[in-house]
């Protein structure tokens, strides 16, 4: 399995990575942002896709209908501080796979990945 790690947090591009090595994944990259997530992901081609929701340029909702426009089988998870029923429907209504709010374990990030695996 094959990530992209796109958060505008310096450290939280960090703790996901070391999250995901630890758990034995393959991280190709990471953006700063939606509109630099969104030259990664046609360049690098990840599968799975780690999205925080509040980012400049472009939001995560917005950088997520711009990769499904691109490959809609690109699997996402969103991470949000922000615990906005409305948003999390709009995320799920959108594509996004799973929803998962900061901050979160190690343990919380395997399952969602083993959730959305297919």
């Amino acid at each position: 399995m094959k990530f992209l790690i796109v958060d505008d947090s310096k450290i939280a591009r960090k703790r996901l990575n070391s999250y995901l090595n630890e758990l034995n994944y393959v991280v190709l990259g990471e953006a700063i942002d939606g509109l630099d997530a969104i030259d990664k992901f046609k360049s690098l081609k990840p599968s799975y896709i780690t999205l925080d929701l509040e980012m400049p340029k472009l939001n995560g909702i917005d950088t997520a209908k711009k990769l499904f426009e691109i490959d809609p089988n690109v699997k996402i998870i969103l991470i949000t501080s922000i615990l906005d029923k409305k948003e999390i429907i709009n995320a799920y209504r959108i594509g996004i796979k799973k929803v998962i709010t900061k901050p979160f374990s190690i343990e919380k990030l395997k399952e969602s990945i083993e959730e959305i695996k297919g």
